[in-house]
């Protein structure tokens, strides 16, 4: 399997963790302030062969101790992911997830996960404005997902970029009435650059007032929450 992009060192992508971040390419949003674009289709970056990165975990080993998958959306190949995951992990690697939770079936079946990060890009009566094709089969995906990941014992987060319109406060309030009891939620500040549709590029983000509210929304939930703002 080939990926689209590597991170060799991160400390902020794995909690807790010094990591890599593996991206692959393509997604099932279309997100329109997503700021990966080039990672939509691939055709514009070089691939990383699986053989390559597996040199570059051997060579690290004595500094790395995760690594991150992330996309796109990664499980639009799953059943070539998971000898991947399976090959890290055999490695002594944690592995962390990043995914939309649209692909619940998939999600569900993926083995020697240590850690799931899921996107909630708004409420879910909004989904619309990020998931053209939008049905009550994917509506009941997200739910099924966000379910699961919360039983699962696997270590997670929950996490959305809080773009202007798309994601405001009383839609916070929605996401938090769906993940009350969660055991962290982070919201990220909008970068208005490089985005998928370009007209996002002259968005201008929250400032630190709405940031301030929504996470106090987010701690009566009784959620821990986490802002990542101000890059």
């Amino acid at each position: 399997m080939n990926f689209y992009g590597l991170i060799k060192s991160t400390l902020i992508d794995y909690p807790n963790r010094v990591a890599s971040v593996l991206f692959t390419k393509g997604c099932n949003l279309a997100c329109p302030y997503c700021h990966n674009r080039e990672l939509i289709d691939g055709t514009d970056i070089e691939p990383y062969a699986f053989e390559d990165i597996l040199t570059h975990l051997r060579k690290r080993s004595h500094v790395l101790s995760g690594v991150v998958i992330s996309g796109g959306e990664p499980l639009l190949y799953a059943d070539e992911l998971q000898p991947c995951i399976d090959e890290i992990h055999n490695m002594g690697y944690k592995v962390k997830l990043d995914t939309n939770g649209l692909l619940y079936e998939r999600l569900i079946r993926m083995r020697h996960i240590d850690f799931i990060a899921m996107d909630i890009k708004t409420s879910i009566d909004k989904y619309h404005l990020v998931c053209p094709h939008f049905t009550d089969s994917v509506r009941q995906n997200i739910i099924n997902s966000i379910d699961y990941i919360m039983q699962s014992g696997i270590d997670y987060e929950f996490r959305t970029t809080v773009v202007p319109e798309i994601v405001t406060m009383d839609d916070i309030s929605r996401i938090c009435g769906k993940i009350r009891g969660a055991k962290k939620y982070s919201l990220a500040q909008f970068r208005p650059k490089n985005t998928l549709d370009r007209s996002y590029e002259d968005v201008i983000p929250y400032g630190d007032s709405f940031f301030t509210q929504a996470k106090q929304i987010v701690e009566a939930a009784g959620i821990e929450c986490e802002l990542r703002v101000g890059y």
